[in-house]
């Protein structure tokens, strides 16, 4: 990471040449393809009394921000601010710059403050979020300045820059970015990720909008009544003490929204098919950010509002969805303080506690319930209840599990995962010279029928740019032998041990196995069963 501008705001020269490069062209929004809410949807939404002052809501303003007008937003704000940095965290697939803004106390980043990481527009065609983190930084540089004593803030804008300017879902590559957090393929989560290793955040809170009508008017005649959708990390393998602390953070967020006039709800979704009545929460795999961030031991929440599908209608209230809840989130941070670091810390340490004991989850799926949810008729806008089948992400059901192993040990020649767990923060060693003396207690992994797949989520098929999946079904066999030197040993007495299961254990959707980053034929992958013998392990993460 290169820090571009200094504690005092200067803009250097190397800012300046970013934002000639971005560009001027507008946000690439198409207005014919905007659905028309009748009026009596419309005047339920009514927009905020305090106007924004970010770039979307200049006068006579149709479109939305670009790439350069963020930037040089957030530019003028940092030349007048202490408080605020700004620091290049890497560049887009197309070369434009990502950014991160890092807001903190007078003293710089402490480390012994909780942090609270925002990521904006992972999907480009959902820009209130984009908006909102504008707002956010403008606000904490400015009139709640003070709240930086107490919390730090980390904010990435533009975390899909490419699809920003497109007005696009997904990367320049056809890749979903929400899908790639465990797999860390495309340069832009690979940014996300270093950001996140750099700063360690409690809490992480990625900003989405959903889709209004399309889907909901061809199945039940009605459109999205809520303002907001919440859901925190719901995933196999999650450490009791986060998922205790989530429900804190999705309730100060529910009270702030609520106490602002927002209607709030589950996040729900479903796939276009019409005749699919089914209506389901955001997904249990380990792929996007709210997951794989709760595997982190970070308290990880994903805020969607109203938008996707509607244009500028109700933008500035949309922002505010997000400008107020983010803020009670942050609030909460900081109103917890150092103890919220020493939790995340702790749960890191429980995790690890857990290798060579117990069993894991290696998949799991949402349980299937009835749930009445509540919408606006088409037509009417009248308010008007809908019995559904309802997919929960709130139970769990597990689909199979094994013996929590003492850690994995990796083919010395699978150095492309090996790189990508590292990239993930995992801890990685080499298995020393003096292990081709030591019998290892391990399984291996026998494959016993093997297809080829989509990953897939409550949506349909993921945008993936790639040749599907092996879908595997696998068993475990004991076996004891001398490690190759030279090859690699993943340990699970460590913080992150749910997420290197999550990887390596092959037969899930998103495993390294199945997207072809890691051989598991001829011994590449083995569970370690036993602690290996002292002294068999040399220099980690080299």
């Amino acid at each position: 990471m290169k820090r571009i501008v200094t504690r005092h705001g200067r803009a250097s020269t190397l800012f300046a040449a970013l934002l000639a490069l971005a560009g001027l062209a507008q946000a690439q929004f198409d207005a014919a393809r905007v659905v028309a809410l009748p009026e009596a949807i419309t005047r339920q939404f009514p927009e905020p009394a305090t106007p924004f002052t970010t770039p979307a809501f200049a006068p006579g303003r149709q479109d939305f921000t670009t790439h350069a007008e963020a930037h040089r937003f957030l530019d003028t704000l940092a030349r007048g601010s202490a408080r605020m940095t700004i620091e290049t965290v890497g560049r887009s697939q197309q070369g434009r710059a990502m950014v991160a803004v890092v807001l903190t106390g007078p003293r710089g980043f402490d480390a012994r403050l909780p942090t609270v990481m925002l990521l904006a527009q992972q999907h480009g065609n959902e820009p209130a979020g984009g908006e909102a983190a504008l707002v956010l930084a403008q606000s904490l540089a400015t009139e709640r300045s003070a709240l930086l004593d107490r919390v730090n803030v980390v904010i990435i804008p533009r975390a899909n820059p490419d699809a920003a300017e497109r007005f696009a879902r997904e990367s320049a590559s056809g890749i979903d970015v929400n899908r790639d957090h465990l797999l860390v393929r495309t340069l832009e989560v690979q940014a996300i990720t270093a950001t996140v290793l750099r700063y360690s955040p409690q809490v992480l809170l990625d900003l989405h909008e959903f889709t209004v009508a399309g889907r909901w008017a061809s199945k039940f005649g009605a459109v999205m009544r809520a303002d907001a959708l919440l859901q925190a990390a719901t995933v196999g393998n999650l450490s009791t003490a986060v998922q205790a602390a989530q429900e804190r953070y999705l309730a100060a967020a529910r009270r702030a929204l609520e106490a602002g006039g927002h209607r709030v709800d589950d996040y729900h979704t479903s796939s276009p098919d019409a005749k699919d009545l089914a209506v389901a929460m955001g997904g249990v795999n380990v792929d996007t950010g709210r997951n794989v961030g709760g595997l982190r031991n970070a308290i990880s929440l994903l805020l969607e509002t109203r938008g996707i599908g509607i244009g500028r209608a109700h933008y500035a209230r949309r922002v505010q969805s997000h400008v107020l809840a983010a803020m009670a989130v942050i609030e909460q941070a900081a109103q917890e303080g150092p103890g919220l670091v020493q939790m995340q810390r702790e749960a890191g340490l429980a995790v690890g506690r857990q290798a060579c004991s117990g069993s894991m989850a290696v998949a799991v799926r949402q349980t299937e319930q009835r749930r009445v949810l509540n919408f606006l008729d088409a037509r009417t806008g009248e308010p008007r209840d809908v019995d559904v089948l309802w997919r929960s992400s709130h139970q769990l059901t597990l689909e199979r599990e094994r013996a929590w192993p003492c850690g994995y040990l990796i083919g010395a020649d699978q150095a492309q995962a090996v790189q990508r767990l590292r990239a993930l923060g995992v801890e990685v060693a080499t298995v020393s010279a003096g292990a081709a003396q030591l019998l290892w207690e391990v399984e291996d992994y026998v494959v016993e029928a093997e297809a080829a797949g989509q990953r897939q989520d409550a949506r349909g098929p993921i945008a993936d740019n790639q040749d599907g999946i092996r879908v595997l079904r696998v068993q475990t066999r004991p076996a004891r032998l001398a490690p190759v030197p030279g090859s690699f040993y993943v340990t699970m007495n460590q913080p992150l041990a749910a997420l290197v299961s999550a990887a390596l254990e092959p037969d899930s959707q998103n495993s390294f196995a199945a997207n072809r980053l890691l051989a598991i034929d001829g011994g590449q992958l083995r569970r370690v069963m036993q602690s290996p013998p002292a002294g068999s392990t040399g220099q980690t993460n080299p």
